[in-house]
């Protein structure tokens, strides 16, 4: 009978070692928040008011105009042409920098929106396409597959971007010591919902 014992124990030990290995791993995985992308506050308005979405026509406006705002104080921003239009595939705009010299900023290529966890409210962040065909936040620390649909992304993808505004510009070494805007970033694909092509 003593020998039994032992073994119940062994075995109730194991079950609870195991069940707290798995509760550890699920709480190292960070959350998750949908968010969805648009190429354009138009394209977002048209579907806001489409039954299965959770977002509202002015939800659309206030967001794009975030994503403005953002652009503006944290875009990539280049000492050289050819170096924005080769890292973000299409054109660059020129900006006066503070030094008296261009520099320059790819273009808006759309925006995401997407409710914050612990009910704060929507976020967005503006978009930019990279070398490789995404599309990224200012960071390059997020990146999407398109322009249309929705994702899982994490919570920090809409945390503040730094301002680039007074900070030197990207050189070619640069960009190559970091792999390229966008490179070696994660990202997600496009969840069950998209709004076509």
């Amino acid at each position: 009978m003593t020998q039994i014992r032992p073994r119940k124990r062994a075995r109730a030990t194991r079950l609870v070692l195991l069940g707290s290995a798995a509760f550890g791993l699920a709480a190292c995985q960070e959350e998750q928040v949908e968010a969805t992308v648009f190429p354009s506050v138009e394209e977002c308005r048209a579907l806001a008011d489409l039954p299965e979405n959770d977002f509202t026509a002015e939800e659309c406006a206030q967001g794009f105009d975030e994503a403005q705002a953002i652009h503006a104080e944290s875009a990539p921003r280049y000492e050289d042409q050819a170096l924005c239009e080769e890292q973000h595939g299409g054109e660059c705009v020129a900006e006066q920098s503070a030094g008296g010299g261009s520099i320059f900023l790819p273009l808006l290529a759309g925006y995401m929106i997407g409710n914050m966890l612990g009910g704060r409210g929507m976020a967005a962040q503006p978009l930019y396409r990279t070398g490789g065909g995404r599309y990224a936040t200012p960071s390059g620390g997020t990146s999407v597959s398109g322009l249309r649909g929705t994702t899982q992304v994490r919570p920090a993808s809409f945390a503040a971007s730094p301002s680039t505004r007074t900070a030197a510009p990207l050189t070619r070494s640069t960009v190559n010591s970091r792999g390229g805007f966008g490179a070696s970033r994660t990202g997600g694909g496009f969840g069950s919902r998209s709004f076509g092509g």
